[in-house]
């Protein structure tokens, strides 16, 4: 049997923890919302436990096959699945795809965990903003926004119509172009921020975390890669760096997990914030 890896048995424990930790908050917020206890329940909480899933299972696969001489029934898994299978049209696929499996498996393992804590960074934001979203429309039973939008729309509807002059009518039209009652998603977010009664320098450090969060998030687009200006964090102790024209880089894969849990905080200091209701 081979040694474990040290930097995975790390990722490991702060993934369990990481999941414990959303576990008891999501049972938590469920019996303060009536659920009773057991009963199936679905929360922000227990929706970042689910997208931990996914990068613990291979985390701890991975280990299990690596501790073995060879990563154990590999080969011999191959050659079942061809003899279940076979098709003699198939031989150069399956004899270049066996080749670059090895390769995989014995150079590659950084590369397959970097895809799996991008998928992470993506379905943790993502879930983020769906539930953040809900907040928002929480929020706008109570306090709606203002209809800034409508009133600039009637003004230059009102400007279109009085003016004679054509260059100055297409110029008010393509303003008129312009004006979107969309509201995004980080303007959703932001909104909630803005209501949450957050004091202002950790509000700032909030909007920064978030920023380069749903940037690396955004990376997803370009195969990894970031495109924009360079910027870096610093999460316990940890460097994490986006730089222009390069994937996200950091000497500690930790940062993802550390990164995920300060998202669970902000999201609780926006739930209680709007709601009233405590997390934990």
């Amino acid at each position: 049997m081979n040694k474990l890896d040290e930097n995975n048995k790390e990722r490991i424990y702060n993934l369990l923890v990481l999941k414990g930790e959303a576990l008891l908050k999501g049972q938590f917020l469920a019996l303060r919302q009536g659920k009773a206890c057991g009963e199936l329940h679905s929360n922000f909480f227990t929706a970042i436990s689910d997208q931990i899933d996914p990068l613990l299972i291979y985390l701890i696969n991975d280990e299990i096959t690596a501790s073995l001489l060879e990563r154990g029934p590999l080969t011999k898994l191959i050659e079942e699945v061809k003899n279940s299978h076979y098709s003699d049209e198939h031989f150069k696929r399956l004899q270049y795809a066996e080749d670059d499996l090895q390769d995989l498996f014995a150079n590659r393992t950084d590369f397959i965990i970097g895809s799996n804590l991008l998928d992470f960074k993506v379905s943790t934001f993502s879930s983020f903003e769906k539930h953040v979203e809900e907040l928002y429309e929480r929020l706008l039973l109570r306090k709606p926004r203002s209809d800034k939008k409508e009133r600039k729309l009637v003004e230059l509807i009102c400007k279109y119509s009085e003016s004679s002059d054509g260059d100055k009518k297409a110029s008010i039209l393509e303003q008129i172009k312009k004006v979107t009652f969309y509201v995004s998603s980080a303007e959703k977010i932001d909104y909630v921020l803005s209501k949450s009664g957050i004091q202002k320098d950790r509000l700032d450090e909030v909007r920064i975390f978030l920023n380069f969060y749903r940037n690396q998030r955004n990376t997803i687009h370009n195969l990894g890669v970031h495109k924009g200006k360079s910027q870096s964090l610093i999460l316990n102790g940890v460097d994490i760096t986006l730089e222009n024209g390069k994937p996200s880089y950091t000497e500690n894969h930790n940062s993802a997990i550390f990164a995920c849990h300060e998202l669970m905080d902000i999201y609780e200091l926006m739930h209680t914030g709007i709601t009233g209701e405590a997390v934990f």
